[in-house]
Formats: structure tokens, C-alpha cells, sequence
């Protein structure tokens, strides 16, 4: 999915209209496992996920925690640090080869301040972002394990099954032997 695609099937007034993009997007490739953004990073610019999987996490101690996994078509970065420009205390990295259009932060804001394409994208990326985040605090705090890797699965089966069973059952917060019972259950 590009820039021009995403804004057309998901910003409804520019569906049918023909429009520039007011900044500069770079496409770029990551293979497996790279750190797109390191802890204590300034986060400069955001990225929209074309192909493969993405993980963010932060760190609680030693232990590796997963905020988020990203799938093909969502806007992803380090958002905090890329808001306040302040280290990340989080890590962005591919779960698996990654192909991403990137914009940098700079050319965003000062497109924002001349033109509506990038003011209704900034706006609907930051709507995402936080709809997402929000979901998954209530998904934590009303749902059981099994139900949120329900949930998981509804976004995307297959690029889920790519995903190894330890990042899943991190991300789920429970140890991988609840994993396996999960699974089990909902398969039979």
C-alpha cells in the first residue's frame, strides 16, 4: 500500500479527487529483525507498513514487553518520542522483511501548515494511533487472554501464524504455555 492509496481508501473526501502529496515519501526494505527505531532514539519520522510485520516494545526492567504488533496498511513509529522529540523508550523492529514508505517528521509539520492532505492525514494517523492504543489498554483490562488472541487474529490470521509463539504470548501477557492452551482451545 502506498502514501496516495491509504489517504484515498481511508480519507473519504480525497476517494475521487486528484491530489499531490505535499511531501517527500521514500520507500524502503528491511529484512528480518532490524531495529528501525533504538531505545533512546528521537523518533524523526513515521512509516506506513506495505508488507511483512512490525513489533514495538519497551522494556520493564530486562524483561521485553510488546506494546504492539503493526500489519500491512497501519502508520507506525516510536509516536511519543515522535510527538515530543524526546528519546523513545520504545523499540521498533521487523518481526520479519518489511517493505515501508517513510515520511520525515519535518517535512510533515511543515506540509501541515500549507496544505489539507497532510493536515486530515496527520489527524487520521494520530486517531489511529490512538484508537489502537486505547483498544488495547480496554482489551487488557475487560478481556480475557484467549479473547484478546482472538481479537489478534481477527486483524490478520495469517500474518499472525508468522509471528513466533514467545512475541505472541508476550504480547498477550501470559507465559507460552497458556499460548499453547489457548490455541489448542480454539482449534478443537
Amino acid at each position: 500500500m502506498t502514501v496516495e492509496t491509504f489517504i484515498r481508501t481511508n480519507l473519504p473526501i480525497y476517494k475521487e479527487s486528484d491530489f499531490a502529496l505535499p511531501f517527500e515519501v521514500e520507500q524502503k526494505e528491511f529484512g528480518k529483525d532490524y531495529i528501525i527505531t533504538r531505545y533512546e532514539q528521537v523518533e524523526n519520522r513515521i512509516l506506513l507498513l506495505s508488507e511483512g510485520i512490525v513489533q514495538i516494545s519497551t522494556l520493564k526492567g530486562d524483561e521485553e514487553k510488546i506494546l504492539e504488533f503493526v500489519f500491512p496498511g497501519e502508520f507506525f513509529c516510536a509516536y511519543t518520542s515522535f510527538l515530543l522529540q524526546q528519546p523513545s523508550d520504545v523499540q521498533v523492529i521487523t518481526l520479519a522483511d518489511c517493505r515501508v514508505s517513510i515520511i520525515k517528521r519535518e517535512d510533515m509539520h511543515r506540509a501541515n501548515q500549507v496544505s489539507l492532505v497532510s493536515s486530515h492525514l496527520s489527524l487520521h494517523i494520530a486517531q489511529q494511533l490512538f484508537l489502537s492504543r486505547a483498544r488495547r489498554e480496554k482489551d487488557f483490562l475487560t478481556l480475557s487472554a484467549e479473547d484478546r488472541y482472538k481479537r489478534l487474529l481477527e486483524k490478520d490470521p495469517e500474518v499472525v501464524q508468522r509471528i513466533p509463539g514467545n512475541k505472541v504470548a508476550k504480547y498477550l501477557g501470559v507465559q507460552a504455555e497458556s499460548l499453547s492452551r489457548i490455541r489448542k482451545s480454539i482449534i478443537t
